[in-house]
């Protein structure tokens, strides 16, 4: 039931931004590694990421592989600031989190702005803490 729940509101929130869509911009980037994005895992590979703002000011981030019709959609938590550093260079930026192979989608920065979406992530012990990294990718307009 708590599944059914859960996918029933992931698919009325892309409904109701796909409705009330105010902006969208699509970013393209070349991904080398399996993820995770929301509950879905990734394979390698060339993707779309189109990120959805509704009227009310509401973010979805839609996730598709450019060679078949595969898709995710993630709902971003509390946005953050932007690193400095990525604001600086002023290009749209993807961050994973990875621990050994394990890596999940973090932050996604559109190039303008100080907000980042930020996604939900599993919560990591005190020890896979210490050994996770941050790996960020360029990604280009798809505009």
């Amino acid at each position: 039931m708590k599944t059914w729940t859960m996918l029933s509101m992931i698919a009325v929130a892309a409904l109701t931004v796909a409705a009330g869509s105010a902006s969208a911009q699509t970013y393209k980037a070349e991904i080398p590694m399996a993820f995770r994005a929301g509950r879905s895992v990734l394979a390698p590979g060339a993707y779309n990421f189109e990120v959805q703002i509704s009227a009310a000011g509401h973010g979805v981030l839609m996730i598709r592989r450019s060679d078949t019709k595969l898709v995710a959609i993630v709902l971003p938590t509390a946005g953050s600031d932007a690193p400095k550093a990525w604001r600086d260079a002023g290009n749209p930026i993807l961050a994973f989190e990875c621990v050994g192979h394990d890596c999940t989608l973090r932050q996604l920065w559109s190039g303008q702005g100080l907000t980042a979406f930020n996604f939900p992530a599993r919560k990591l012990s005190p020890a896979a803490a210490e050994r996770a990294s941050v790996i960020t990718f360029a990604l280009t307009r798809a505009d």
